[in-house]
């Protein structure tokens, strides 16, 4: 749905099609699965890459399909899990709540989600709340 082209990155490991990544630490134009979301999250993988030499094409901006862990409703805050997946975005409200962000990749726009495994519309805009 998106016409925008997908950036090619460099992949530290195995990553599916549709799942949310972030910047690798510490290597140039890699990306892999989020390690929480206190890591900014670029994009959303438009293909799956088996091979580490190989490069993977993530959509960065637009509208991108997504792989969904939990429900979620549309027009809601997408985040993701450890995995890529994507699940309704919370703010987690602690004692540590103004010094600590929680990312999202951005708004669902498909129809709500109501089944673990359902692939959904994604407009990319990554962002923070804090």
């Amino acid at each position: 749905m998106s016409h925008i082209a997908p950036v090619p990155f460099k992949v530290a490991t195995t990553l599916a099609a549709y799942r949310v990544v972030t910047a690798t630490s510490g290597t140039a134009y890699t990306v892999a699965y989020p390690e929480s979301d206190l890591r900014p999250y670029i994009g959303i993988t438009t293909d799956t890459v088996l091979d580490t030499g190989c490069s993977i094409p993530v959509a960065v901006a637009g509208v991108a399909k997504l792989f969904f862990n939990d429900t979620c409703v549309s027009g809601a805050l997408v985040g993701a899990d450890t995995s890529g997946r994507g699940i309704p975005f919370s703010f987690a409200a602690t004692t540590s709540a103004i010094t600590v962000t929680s990312a999202y990749i951005g708004v669902l726009i498909g129809p709500s989600v109501d089944a673990t495994g359902t692939i959904a519309d994604v407009l990319i805009q990554p962002g923070f709340e804090r």
